[in-house]
């Protein structure tokens, strides 16, 4: 006995529950993230006891989170404090929810619809932006190396962005396709017996 708490396996819902009247609520709602705050707010909504929402939308770069937790590519990211790929499965998301599988880009207000990639238009009513927090390339600070400076010494921009050309070997993990794509190129440059690989942990705060 390793001490897991053995998983649950049977729905109950009762006579009482199946009769019970709930008022429906047909507005457009579309959510844009699936941070762990976004599939919070989902949850709440979807198992509302007197409410029924039947246009719920989740716009994501990876769909719902959860089917990819239990693969090797998808210990590379960070693992959720709130929710792990049990949960997702027994919530079961995606019964209630549609998913928009792409990266929001642009927001007309006027219109009251989502721009997604791939000239797709996603019409809402109510809006809940839920993109949590995502790492981007670090922007270097151009100073010479040989120098030997520390932070003290150097005048860092937090709002500066790199917009030059990003190498081929640095990775950003954020979505369970970055981490695809990180393994692939591992496991392809493997033969290099005099490689290095560097690992650049940041915290955000």
């Amino acid at each position: 006995m390793d001490g897991t708490k053995p998983k649950y396996a049977l729905s109950h819902i009762n006579r009482k529950l199946t009769l019970e009247p709930k008022v429906t609520i047909n507005s457009r709602i579309v959510v844009v993230g699936a941070s762990e705050a976004g599939i919070s707010f989902l949850e709440t909504l979807v198992f509302c006891p007197h409410l029924r929402f039947n246009n719920i939308t989740l716009i994501s770069t990876c769909g719902l989170p959860g089917y990819h937790s239990s693969s090797r590519h998808g210990k590379f990211k960070a693992s959720s404090h709130s929710y792990n790929h049990d949960d997702y499965a027994q919530m079961s998301l995606q019964t209630w929810v549609n998913v928009v599988t792409g990266k929001m880009i642009g927001i007309d207000r006027a219109a009251k619809h989502v721009l997604v990639t791939g000239d797709t238009k996603v019409p809402y009513e109510h809006l809940i932006l839920c993109t949590g927090e995502q790492y981007q390339v670090p922007c270097p600070t151009g100073v010479d190396v040989k120098e030997m400076l520390t932070n003290e010494n150097v005048t860092v921009d937090p709002d500066q962005q790199f917009m030059g050309k990003v190498p081929s070997n640095l990775f950003i993990l954020n979505t369970y396709t970055d981490c695809e794509n990180a393994l692939h190129w591992l496991r392809k440059h493997d033969t290099m017996t005099h490689g290095r690989v560097l690992i650049l942990l940041q915290v955000l705060l």
